[in-house]
């Protein structure tokens, strides 16, 4: 553990510091105040914990940041922070294993991979328009550069962001993992054969078949993955159809967070729950006439067919076909 005095170096807008008031590691910023009809600057350390942002207010912006000293360049690291005789303690940096560097292609499918988990998470603690945005473009730029699809992780992050549930966030795991494993798999060594080589004479030539060592675990998990791919297709036209299917006003209503669903006992949300939870997958007539025979109350079919859309936005409910019919089956708590 090293200790550092905290002084100004030199003030970058987003540099990522330690805060000489609470000691914990923020994004350095510029906020303005108003008071009494003046607008003041002020710098300040962010502090983003939980999808909220947390300010420490470092000093007012009145001039240029002072230069450190000769002896305290040499002391340790340089944070860009106003809070002059504050000490911080800094810990010593992590020593890597191996200190060897990678070899080129790993290293560069690493950090696309480093890329992508680190977007995907910040679109998962805040599915916000900017964080989407964000993530939709670094999942194009490592899928054009390793020629990748992508166009199924896409459909899933904007299906998240609009329904933000529980299962929207599952499928937008599993179509993230399927992606990394379309990385692996496009830089993989597959076994191969050289091609052949023209005889020296008339005699035909034998050449033996070349095969390069691959490790036995690297190719299990490959083909498990290889294995599993073709359920992601099913699971994205199964993502499309739900968000054709969101038609009416109050299914976007859910879908944008202007409605909540409150399912009481009496309603129709709880008597369509009940009906799927003691039937399983039924059509939208069958609800109805289940609805009629147990709860002895008759529902119109645009009435039951807006519940049901409502409920889908939601992530309640899940619908699937089967020839030419919807099946409807409960999916949520």
């Amino acid at each position: 553990m090293v200790v550092v005095v905290v002084r100004v170096v030199a003030w970058e807008t987003g540099a990522e510091v330690v805060c000489p008031r609470c000691g914990r590691v923020g994004r350095a910023g510029v906020d303005k105040f108003r008071a009494r009809g003046h607008v003041y600057e002020y710098r300040v350390i962010r502090h983003y914990e939980n999808g909220k942002v947390r300010r420490c207010v470092v000093e007012r912006v009145g001039g240029p940041a002072p230069a450190p000293a000769a002896s305290e360049a040499a002391a340790g690291p340089k944070l860009g922070v106003n809070a002059p005789g504050t000490e911080v303690e800094v810990p010593e940096p992590p020593v890597f294993t191996d200190e060897a560097p990678l070899p080129a292609e790993v290293d560069r499918v690493s950090w696309y991979i480093t890329k992508v988990s680190a977007s995907w998470g910040s679109l998962r603690e805040n599915p916000s328009p900017e964080n989407l945005q964000y993530f939709v473009r670094t999942v194009r730029q490592v899928g054009d550069r390793l020629k990748v699809p992508v166009e199924d992780v896409v459909a899933a992050a904007e299906y998240f962001v609009k329904v933000r549930s529980e299962r929207a966030r599952t499928i937008v795991n599993e179509a993230v993992k399927r992606f990394i494993a379309r990385l692996i798999i496009a830089n993989t060594v597959h076994f191969v054969s050289p091609e052949p080589q023209p005889p020296p004479a008339p005699q035909p030539v034998v050449v033996p078949e070349v095969k390069v060592e691959v490790p036995r675990e690297l190719v299990d998990a490959v083909s498990a993955l290889q294995s599993r791919l073709e359920s992601i297709t099913r699971d994205l036209e199964y993502v499309k159809e739900q968000v054709r299917q969101r038609k009416g006003p109050g299914a976007r209503a859910v879908a944008r967070g202007e409605k909540k669903i409150e399912i009481k006992e009496g309603n129709l949300y709880w008597m369509i729950r009940e009906v799927l939870r003691a039937k399983g997958d039924l059509t939208k007539e069958e609800i109805a006439a289940e609805i009629a025979r147990r709860f002895n109350r008759q529902v119109s079919g645009n009435s039951l067919s807006g519940r049901l859309s409502e409920l889908a936005a939601a992530g309640y409910v899940a619908a699937s076909r089967s020839g030419r019919r919807w099946l409807w089956r409960w999916v949520g708590p």
